[in-house]
């Protein structure tokens, strides 16, 4: 049950906090403290053998709350007293210290005996019983090496169709995902798409519905026939909306228009909706295009759009996907219905078989054994795919248990839910907190998990984000979640959580309190009436625009209201998906109610996430948040910080990126547990503390004004580095201090002018950083390093304005781990360019912008065997690409952007096989600014 996580993971997070707090020297105190996590761990052994009773889980789960609010109550005041009296307070407070720890031991002695209640028979064991229970069969926990590293390999193409299969290996020192096109691919469906591309690329009808059972694969059918070659070659315009929860026409409008670049600046919700249908259709009415909604759920859909998409005759389509059958009788040119089945039993079994894998195993599995899994998978593709990650996951001789499990349970969902450890359940669970189908940041998932304390330690040695990171790992391996979005590397960039799970997760969330959500911030109708743990603001779609006046009144009304709850006095995050731009009336709002929060001393705040709200106004004591752990302002604009951001002793990361933000507070330097710092190329002048261990800082504007030799040398433990400087005379320093970073995984280093022009940069040989598989450099360099001066782990490498002179294709082929490079604008400035033999032998990617006096490209036999995506940019002097490259049957996508007619023309004529997607565009591009 889920009340069961959220209780395991708050208990064991209360203890931790315990374990860390440094009180006093008193002996006293020390036992109280000692006793209360003796009590804790008692009562959470007990409450994991306490899952028959809904009534005991919903009363155990209230008292613990309690539990936590006290506890973390009492951390928070002790962390004030101490930025007041200094160590002073430790012994100034000990009394108040030891009043409140017998207070929070009292109610954890209270609470085990109503555990050990006879009305509640299985609670009467002794703790010893269940200590000695705990070494019985559990489900799965997550195991994390000493030393864990990542690595990702897939194809984009098919990242967005349900059925991403991986085989997880964990071997001692490595872990990886491997999205391969033939395992997760569209089983099944070969027929249906072929019968839609062949709808959606002749002339027949204008509307195409997908129907079929919640599950049958509807919404990967239409993501396989979005993402076909010929249906993206087929349309000069795509666009895909899903459709979810209680949208209404004009949100659909408004997201179209969103899409189409020249309209986006022209559309707003002011307009009414028959505004919108015209704006719509004016834009589409000489284009062919394909519109494709996911999800729609009512029969009058057509009828209220089919104004904005009509039927011109060209071709066009307009794709819908329901799970009702859709008829209109007005739709001219008529209407397509491809209804989908359910799979047979040979295909769902041949379907489960190859999903899970382990090929020699099978001959193990009885005729009982498969047919419950044919009756609990009913021929769904989700199901099969639910059910296949939690057996690939699962050793082979548990797989028993889950047969067995199968035959009492015939929800799939729930199955693989309840197999999850305590910490993966709750970390799932936190998925539900962004809205339906949204596209996660994989980094700012991650960093939320560490912020609100759903991450256990299981080794001093591993760091918590690696830990977090084998989190994220498992439930995508297991299907849980599904990739959206890969980096160059095919490193996750993106998530979401399928809808099917996300309405079971979101109920399951709810049973646990675990936030509340509202869709229009606080006016009357939006301060609960219960105790918030989590606010989550969504934007209402119905809202409309408000006078000053109106404004004026709901604020007054608002600030009474809440200064006058209870409800938010236990707040532990607050998060806005409210992006509309500009809104200064909601940037107000959630000043005033963060003001309130401050000044009410509701102070357990420990995520404060603003991610894509329009400057947002934060109030000048919002250091008094003293809990805080994540502070996510990026793409706010905003172009100020209060000075009291420096006192957030708990912030863990702080994200400026993508705002107006110049300057901040020396006292940053003084946040000791600050390991993650996203900045807008901004200059920090104090010296950072000798105790921090910064592990990203990412944006930072360096000069001579900034120190080096003990400064940032002090920041030995990086991960992540991006540094842009304006430095005429210790650029050794600089890259005498980076060689060092042993730890170092990803760096960027841009060398300007103080025109902001590129300048010269100073390259060091990186032959010692071991972890580093990502490097940009922009500046222009003396000449290209040699490649044994490269990182030997080098994966992705980027280079802008390098004015290299030399032919850099012979250094670069020899880097052995090499799959992405970028050569960008006058990366290189000759003529020619000479990949030999057996170069680049694992480059996937290879992006050329911009190269200005390229004329010749010469790729020779077993050259770049491996290439599947090649860029090429305003190359304009570029002759032709080389034929061994378009021949190899690896290469998949060709992007020409701004090359002349007789360049793409030839390499039309070329590429008949027809074996790569090409894509031709014609934009063009602001020059250069002047190099020196």
């Amino acid at each position: 049950m889920a009340v069961d996580a959220v209780v395991s993971v708050v208990l064991q997070k209360v203890t931790d906090m315990l374990r860390g707090q440094s009180l006093t020297q008193n002996k006293l105190l020390v036992y109280e403290v000692q006793e209360i996590m003796k009590s804790l761990d008692s009562m959470r052994n007990l409450i994991m053998i306490s899952t028959k009773e809904i009534s005991l889980q919903d009363w155990c789960l209230e008292d613990v709350y309690m539990v936590e609010d006290q506890i973390e109550k009492f951390a928070l005041s002790v962390v004030r007293r101490r930025k007041i009296f200094g160590f002073l307070a430790n012994h100034i407070f000990l009394i108040d210290n030891l009043k409140s720890c017998i207070k929070i031991h009292y109610k954890i002695k209270e609470t085990l005996m109503k555990l050990k209640r006879p009305e509640h028979p299985e609670s009467t064991l002794t703790i010893q019983v269940l200590n000695e229970g705990k070494q019985e069969d559990k489900s799965f926990e997550t195991r994390v090496t000493d030393h864990v590293s990542f690595s990702y390999t897939c194809d984009e193409e098919v990242m967005q169709i349900v059925g991403i299969k991986e085989q997880f290996q964990q071997t001692k020192q490595m872990s990886s995902f491997c999205y391969k096109e033939e395992e997760m691919g569209i089983f099944g469906l070969k027929e249906d798409v072929d019968t839609l591309v062949n709808r959606l690329t002749n002339d027949y009808e204008h509307v195409v519905l997908i129907v079929g059972q919640g599950g049958v694969g509807k919404t990967t059918l239409a993501r396989a026939i979005y993402k076909n070659r010929d249906v993206k070659q087929n349309f000069l315009f795509r666009f895909w909306v899903s459709m979810l929860g209680d949208y209404t026409t004009k949100d659909i409008l408004l997201k179209v228009l969103k899409g189409m670049d020249s309209m986006t600046d022209k559309a707003s919700n002011k307009d009414d909706v028959e505004a919108l249908k015209l704006k719509v259709s004016e834009y589409l009415k000489d284009k062919r295009y394909l519109i494709i909604l996911d999800g729609a759920n009512s029969f009058s859909i057509l009828e209220d759009i089919k104004e904005a998409f009509p039927d011109v005759k060209n071709g066009s389509k307009l794709v819908l996907t329901s799970s009702q059958k859709i008829e209109m009788e007005t739709t001219e040119g008529g209407l397509f219905s491809h209804c989908m089945m359910p799979l047979g039993e040979d295909d769902s079994w041949k379907m489960f078989k190859e999903k899970v894998g382990r090929e020699k195993n099978w001959d193990l599995v009885s005729d009982e054994s498969k047919q419950a899994v044919l009756m609990s998978c009913k021929g769904l593709p989700l199901n099969i795919i639910l059910l296949s990650g939690l057996f690939s996951m699962t050793e082979i001789s548990r797989w028993s248990r889950i047969f067995s499990c199968m035959q009492n349970s015939m929800d799939v969902v729930s199955l693989c839910y309840n197999d999850l450890s305590d910490n993966l359940k709750v970390c799932l669970l936190y998925l539900v907190l962004f809205p339906k189908e949204y596209d996660i940041p994989v980094r700012r998932l991650l960093r939320l998990w560490l912020a609100e304390g759903f991450v256990t330690h299981n080794s001093t040695e591993v760091l918590l984000q690696d830990i977090a990171q084998t989190y994220f790992e498992e439930l995508v391996n297991r299907n849980m979640i599904q990739i959206s979005k890969l980096r160059s590397d095919n490193s996750p960039r993106r998530c979401f959580l399928l809808g099917v799970l996300h309405d079971y997760l979101s109920l399951k969330a709810k049973e646990t309190n675990l936030f509340h959500t509202c869709r229009n911030l606080i006016n009357g109708e939006g301060v609960p009436s219960q105790n918030v743990r989590r606010m989550v603001e969504y934007e209402s779609p119905k809202r409309d625009q408000v006078s000053k006046k109106q404004f004026r009144t709901e604020m007054s009304f608002h600030k009474n209201s809440l200064s006058k709850s209870s409800s938010f006095k236990n707040l532990r995050s607050y998060t806005s998906f409210y992006h509309r731009q500009p809104d200064y009336m909601q940037a107000s709002r959630i000043r005033n109610f963060l003001e309130n929060i401050v000044n009410d001393g509701f102070g357990l705040l420990r995520v404060l996430d603003l991610e894509g709200v329009y400057k947002p106004f934060l109030p000048e004591n919002i250091g008094n948040l003293c809990n805080l752990r994540y502070l996510g302002l990026r793409s706010t604009y905003l172009d100020g910080l209060p000075p009291s951001v420096g006192e957030l002793t708990h912030l863990e990361t702080l994200d400026l990126k993508h705002t107006c933000i110049d300057e901040l507070p020396c006292s940053i330097w003084k946040l000791k547990k600050l390991q993650h710092l996203h900045l807008n190329e901004m200059r920090l002048n104090m010296q950072p503390h000798s105790s921090m261990r910064l592990l990203t800082l990412w944006g930072l504007f360096l000069d001579k004004k900034v120190p080096l030799k003990d400064g940032l040398d002090k920041l030995n433990y990086l991960r992540e580095l991006g540094i842009t400087f304006f430095l005429t005379s210790n650029q050794e320093d600089l890259l005498n201090w980076i060689t060092e970073l042993s730890d170092l995984r990803s760096l960027r280093l841009q060398s300007k002018d103080n025109l902001g022009h590129p300048s010269k940069l100073v390259f060091r040989s990186m032959s010692k950083l071991g972890q580093l598989s990502h490097l940009n450099l922009l500046g222009s360099l003396e000449k290209l390093p040699e490649y044994n001066e490269f990182p030997p782990t080098l994966k992705v490498l980027t280079l802008s304005i390098s004015l290299i002179k030399d032919d850099p294709m012979q250094t670069l082929g020899q880097l052995p781990c090499l799959t992405v490079l970028r050569l960008l604008g006058q990366s290189y400035i000759g003529k020619k360019m000479v990949c030999t033999k057996g170069g680049f032998s694992r480059l996937k990617v290879l992006k050329m912008w911009m190269l200005k006096e390229l004329e010749s490209w010469v790729v020779k036999e077993g050259s770049m065997q491996s290439l599947k995506h090649l860029e090429i940019r305003c190359c304009e002097k570029l002759q032709r690409i080389p034929t061994t490259l378009l021949q190899q049957p690896q290469l998949e996508n060709l992007v020409l952007t701004g090359m002349p007619d007789t360049f793409t023309t030839d390499v039309v004529e070329r590429n008949k096989s027809n074996h790569i997607s090409m894509t031709i565009k014609h934009w063009k591009f602001p020059p250069l600014p002047a190099s020196y």
